[in-house]
C-alpha cells in the first residue's frame, strides 16, 4: 500500500498524506495551500511608520503631485517642506522622511502637552493628514472625518499588521503602548515616548 507521511512544522504531528493521494485535486491544492500558509503568515511583519505612511499616501510613489500641490511619497504641502527644508528635491525619500520627522515632533509634542499621553498609530497618522481636524476636535478619535478615520485604520492596520486586523479594527486603542523608535521615527522617538 502506498502510504506518505511528513511532520507538520508547528506542532510536529504526523501529517497523514494519503487523504490527498484519493482525495482529489481539491484536497491536494488545499493541502499545499495549508502547507505554505505555516510558512507565510510567521514572515508578516509590521510595517514602520516610515513605510505604511509613504503606502498610504502616495503608494510610495516619490514623484508623486497631490491635488493640492503636496510633493514626495509623503504628500508634505509645499509651504511646510520650505519651513523644514532648503531643498527641493521633493523626490529623495531621505530628504522627505527628515522634513515629516520634524513636522510630527511638532505635532506629536502639542498632542502629548493637550491629551497628557503619547499617540498610537491611529492618531499619529491624523497627525499627519489631518492635524488642524484633529486639534479643532480636541483629539478626539470619534470627531474626525469618516474619511480620515478609514485612511488612519489603514494605516494602523499596515504599522500592526503582525496582529490581527479585525483586533485592531475593533478596538484601536490597542497601539496606544506602540514604541515609535522601534516603528521608524527614531528623531522624535523621545518625544512620543517621553523622557518620563
Amino acid at each position: 500500500m502506498w502510504q506518505m507521511s511528513d511532520k507538520n512544522v508547528v506542532s510536529r504531528e504526523s501529517i497523514d498524506l494519503r487523504v490527498c493521494a484519493t482525495g482529489g485535486l481539491g484536497k491536494v491544492i488545499y493541502m499545499v495551500v495549508l502547507w505554505c500558509a505555516a510558512f507565510v503568515i510567521p514572515q508578516c511583519n509590521a510595517l514602520s511608520i516610515r513605510d505604511a505612511l509613504g503606502a498610504i499616501e502616495s503608494g510610495d510613489d516619490d514623484h508623486a503631485v497631490g491635488g493640492a500641490g503636496e510633493v514626495s511619497r509623503y504628500q508634505i504641502k509645499k509651504n511646510i517642506w520650505r519651513a523644514y527644508s532648503s531643498s527641493s528635491r521633493f523626490w529623495d525619500k531621505n530628504e522627505a522622511w527628515r522634513v515629516v520627522e520634524q513636522v510630527l515632533a511638532a505635532r506629536v509634542d502639542a498632542y502629548r502637552r493637550y491629551t497628557g499621553h503619547t499617540p498610537g498609530a491611529f492618531d499619529i497618522y491624523v497627525l499627519w493628514n489631518a492635524p488642524g481636524q484633529f486639534h479643532r476636535v480636541g483629539y478626539q478619535q470619534k470627531r474626525i472625518s469618516r474619511v480620515v478615520a478609514e485612511r488612519a485604520m489603514r494605516f494602523t492596520n499596515l504599522v500592526r499588521r503582525a496582529e490581527s486586523p479585525t483586533m485592531v479594527a475593533a478596538n484601536p486603542k490597542l497601539e496606544k503602548g506602540l514604541l515609535l523608535a522601534d516603528r521608524g521615527l527614531p528623531q522624535f522617538a523621545l518625544a512620543v515616548n517621553g523622557m518620563d
